[in-house]
């Protein structure tokens, strides 16, 4: 089940057992250094309905999260003239939707949760209970496709890039956000931690990535990096709150003390 030997080229025998914690295991590979969930765990599952989004709290701090995510649509807009529609896979309670609403942008989010969906919708905004290959049927482009803390519930990345790329306008962006495989704490703590352990994240999550692999797998996908972390200067949308929150993001990512990595990537025309 380990993709990468598939779609990098690695050799599929420098697998090692990663972290257990009970049931749930992760295995490293040590050619290209992505640890996926091993194949043994793959029973286990999570929901995601109303019990999953209440025990999180994901109704607190709207407003702030909802302007986050104007910031991280206002980066991927350094990198592209014109921005005019957005696709959001896993949209969740619609942060990023809200933001792009607010930016006048067109845009549509998909989550496999109902009760994600149906709030979006009593907040007056477009989303659906869609898969990829459903949104790939109706033939339609994206300038800029936001995936934040999604692309790790997959079980086949590539596959999820590769969808990403025929969805996408030429030229058009992808914004990926992800746990961070190299977090300092994340590695000392292994098993114990919340991306590992049965109690966090681990049983929602397949695959982490650190900033090598991942750009790896969307140059193999058919695209180009156009940026890794968070700008610390901008030419467009200044906001000092968000110089700060750049310049914070930056160092902590010197010390692999950030949880996630960012990165925007350009869909290359073949």
């Amino acid at each position: 089940m380990h993709k990468c030997k598939e779609q990098l080229g690695c050799s599929g025998k420098n697998i090692s057992r990663y972290s257990q914690d009970g049931e749930l295991g992760f295995d490293l590979c040590g050619d290209c250094g992505i640890i996926w969930r091993s194949e043994d765990s793959f029973q286990i599952s999570k929901s995601y309905e109303q019990v999953y989004f209440d025990s999180k709290k994901y109704g607190k701090k709207r407003k702030h999260k909802v302007k986050k995510s104007g910031w991280l649509i206002d980066m991927s807009r350094l990198h592209r003239q014109k921005v005019d529609t957005l696709l959001e896979i896993g949209c969740s309670i619609g942060y990023t939707l809200e933001a792009a609403k607010n930016r006048n942008i067109q845009h549509l989010g998909i989550d496999i949760s109902n009760y994600a969906i149906e709030t979006c919708k009593k907040l007056g905004l477009n989303a659906q209970n869609l898969s990829l290959d459903d949104l790939k049927q109706n033939d339609y482009k994206y300038d800029l496709i936001f995936m934040q803390h999604v692309l790790e519930h997959f079980e086949d990345p590539y596959l999820t890039l590769k969808d990403c790329y025929d969805l996408l306008e030429d030229n058009g962006l992808i914004q990926i956000l992800v746990p961070n495989s190299k977090y300092n704490r994340a590695v000392k703590y292994n098993s114990k931690h919340r991306f590992y352990s049965m109690n966090g994240v681990g049983p929602e999550h397949y695959v982490y990535f650190n900033y090598s692999n991942l750009k790896q797998l969307l140059n193999e996908a058919g695209f180009e990096v156009v940026q890794e972390n968070y700008p610390i200067f901008t030419k467009r949308f200044f906001s000092f709150e968000f110089f700060l929150n750049r310049i914070f993001r930056r160092l902590l990512s010197v010390f692999n003390s950030d949880q996630e990595i960012l990165v925007i990537a350009r869909k290359i025309k073949k």
